[in-house]
């Protein structure tokens, strides 16, 4: 799993079951479609509330009704939506609660402004101090719900290469900075497409994402993993040496291989996977690395597949690939 930043809101994590990716991410970019458009009705009720205050024009409905927080699109999907447990984690209770105080403190405000009492500083203040604190929140929220959305993989749920790269680069960083071994692997699930020919592309879905389910629950919790492309997954193992990093990935291969697939009532499908491995070398570069992992699960396929092979065993191997 990827590590979050403070102030970061995590989306999923890796107890969530390999079934479910899917539709969490769907409630991420449900969850994403109202945070924007809370941000834009904030946005217009605080011009229309600076049109009352300070222009002394009648104020709107949204403004001075003693229900306003609910009026707008967001605050009726909140309403509709209260019970999803998604819902209950403290930053969306903290998101709500910016929300029903900025339009109680907004609606007190502006029934003064009508009554012609002048609006001091202080009291202005400590209004727009609610105001960015919901904006504040609410582009948190958008950020890390825009990562759910756009960084995931929509089939598995786990992250795709748009944001690989630069996380590779800063463990990478990380590991030449402290001088603790960091290995990069890939893994392809052998034959797959097989599967999709024979199966169709329904079974061929079940099958990646029940192997993803299976690759994460025999991870450690600071290993991420990618979705590199089609049936192919990008390993990142921190504080890692070789034989460690050999230790894992034949792990994650006999959990691969130790039962069946169930696609469906008629399709039970024996899966095994081939892996390439290659540790991080501070006078490599991060593609090269990755290159040399992917020659490395070559080396494992041309073998026999269903095996786990070593950067370091294809050099010696085939010293002229170096």
């Amino acid at each position: 799993m990827t590590k979050t930043q403070p102030n970061e809101t995590p989306i999923l994590t890796r107890t969530t079951p390999a079934e479910e990716r899917p539709a969490v991410r769907e409630e991420s970019r449900d969850i994403l479609d109202a945070i924007d458009a809370a941000m834009e009705e904030h946005a217009d009720w605080l011009r229309k509330w600076h049109r009352a205050v300070v222009c002394g024009l009648p104020p709107a409905r949204e403004v001075v009704s003693k229900h306003a927080q609910y009026l707008g699109r967001f605050g009726s999907w909140f309403d509709v939506h209260a019970s999803r447990n998604l819902l209950d984690q403290p930053v969306f209770q903290e998101l709500w609660s910016a929300h029903v105080d900025k339009h109680e403190r907004g609606r007190s405000l502006a029934l003064k402004a009508i009554d012609g009492e002048p609006l001091p500083a202080r009291d202005y203040d400590a209004f727009m101090e609610k105001v960015d604190r919901f904006s504040a929140i609410a582009r948190r929220i958008r950020d890390a719900f825009q990562r759910a959305v756009f960084d995931l993989d929509p089939l598995t749920g786990v992250h795709n290469r748009r944001s690989m790269i630069s996380e590779l680069s800063r463990e990478r960083d990380r590991s030449l900075r402290t001088g603790s071994p960091f290995c990069i692997g890939l893994c392809d699930i052998d034959h797959f497409k097989s599967v999709n020919d024979r199966f169709g592309h329904g079974v061929g879905d079940v099958v990646l994402l029940s192997a993803v389910g299976r690759l994460i629950a025999n991870l450690r919790a600071y290993d991420s993993i990618y979705r590199y492309g089609g049936e192919e997954f990008l390993l990142a193992l921190p504080n890692t040496d070789n034989e460690t990093a050999r230790s894992i990935a034949d792990r994650l291969r006999q959990a691969l291989s130790k039962s069946p697939i169930s696609a469906n009532d008629d399709v039970s499908l024996p899966i095994t996977a081939s892996f390439g491995l290659c540790m991080v070398d501070g006078l490599v570069s991060l593609e090269e690395t990755i290159e040399r992992a992917d020659r490395a699960l070559y080396r494992a396929k041309d073998e026999g597949r269903d095996r786990v092979v070593l950067w370091t065993d294809e050099a010696a191997a085939d010293p002229q690939d170096d």
